[in-house]
């Protein structure tokens, strides 16, 4: 009497069709670090605080504020928004995020994401005070004081632009 045994069936055969499942998966998600990286805030030109900055150019950088009054004759903003990336900063991070996924085979998006999803920029409150005339006479920063007077090499503060007459 001879006893056939039948071949289990390969564990590669299941491997095969796990690893084209995950292949799929990936394929599918490839791509979704970088276009994050591209819809990230865009960097708002902040040099408007100036003191002598017209209200009307604050406005148009910053957008509207959450909140305006008017104390002791003088107009009063509070703004508040993400500082973010200039377009070939964020062109670069893509480019690098899809860079990774055609190198990983998609494996990157495991990194990627996150970390778009950490560096999506930074927050920033401030008020600021108009005089009479409507130009910028105060600002006090609320939060984000690094992004408003950001800090040159080994932590100092940097230094102001020099105006030069004419």
């Amino acid at each position: 009497m001879h006893l056939r045994v039948r071949p289990r069936s390969s564990n590669r055969c299941s491997l095969a069709r796990w690893a084209l499942a995950a292949g799929l998966f990936l394929s599918t998600a490839a791509g979704c670090a970088a276009y994050k990286a591209t819809q990230q805030p865009d960097k708002k030109n902040v040099g408007v605080l100036a003191p002598g900055t017209q209200r009307s150019r604050v406005l148009a950088e910053l957008g509207a504020p959450l909140w305006s009054e008017e104390r002791d004759g003088e107009r009063v903003d509070l703004f508040a928004f993400k500082q973010g990336y200039r377009k070939s900063t964020k062109a670069a991070r893509a480019l690098v995020h899809g860079a990774g996924d055609v190198l990983t085979g998609g494996l990157w998006e495991v990194v990627g994401i996150p970390a778009e999803s950490l560096a999506d920029g930074s927050d920033v409150k401030v008020e600021v005070t108009y005089d009479e005339n409507r130009r910028v006479k105060t600002v006090d920063c609320i939060e984000g004081e690094n992004v408003i007077t950001p800090r040159g090499l080994f932590g100092r503060k940097a230094k102001p632009p020099v105006k030069t007459a004419g």
